[in-house]
């Protein structure tokens, strides 16, 4: 994807930052500092998009076990700078994006998609147990937004009138054409599920934010947000 900030790119910056930090309140304050701190983290979708649209030969269960390593790599990295409190949310039903509907052909999820979804979400939960387990010190939640998403999909009422097509797009689903100047604009933004060929509405946003701060064991495990934030 162009102009995306890698997952490691970010934990540089964030390493410089933590300097500047530390030159501020001395290292050990720092260090209590960072242990109290929430880190979130959302990444995965991008990845599973252009594993699949590449057409690469590399069988699914090895991709998955692929970026579960990697991404297992960057949380002890974030360790290593003192993280010790993850918001994890896992890759929501992406093949349900407006635009991936328009490509399957009936309007339809593309469930192969789906499934790569569902599979890092069960990659994600095992690295993080595991990782768990080796720190004691390490506590996590983690979202699982293929559960928040597919279930609005199929119950929408009360929270939405459409999720199947963008508020903001043209074309088929209005999801053929990216939001721009000259794009067709839903009325009534806060019906829609999704704003654009890929992306929630603020609607969507502020429920899934919900969900995850006082949701139970569906959406999010072992704990949820609120619950995370006095772990200790």
């Amino acid at each position: 994807m162009r102009n995306v900030i890698t997952l490691g790119e970010q934990i540089k910056q964030f390493s410089t930052v933590r300097d500047t930090i530390a030159t501020i309140m001395g290292p050990t304050e720092t260090e209590e500092f960072l242990a109290k701190s929430l880190f979130f983290i959302s990444i995965g979708s991008n990845d599973i998009f252009l594993y699949y649209y590449s057409n690469s030969t590399v069988p699914k269960q090895e991709f998955i076990a692929t970026l579960g390593s990697a991404y297992e790599n960057q949380l002890k990295n974030l360790m290593g700078l003192g993280a010790r409190k993850f918001g994890i949310i896992s890759v929501p039903p992406i093949g349900c994006c407006p635009s991936q509907r328009v490509r399957s052909g009936t309007g339809e999820c593309l469930e192969v998609l789906n499934e790569l979804a569902v599979a890092f979400h069960s990659q994600l939960r095992a690295m993080l147990k595991k990782l768990s387990s080796e720190h004691e010190s390490m506590k996590y939640s983690l979202g699982n937004a293929y559960n928040m998403t597919i279930d609005v999909n199929v119950n929408p009422l009360p929270f939405f009138k459409d999720v199947k097509s963008a508020c903001c797009g043209s074309g088929a689903l209005n999801a053929e054409g990216i939001c721009d100047p000259n794009a067709r604009l839903c009325l009534k933004r806060h019906e829609y599920l999704f704003w654009d060929l890929y992306h929630p509405t603020h609607t969507a946003s502020k429920l899934a934010a919900v969900t995850l701060f006082t949701g139970g064991p569906r959406y999010v495990t072992p704990m949820n947000f609120s619950q995370l934030v006095s772990a200790c």
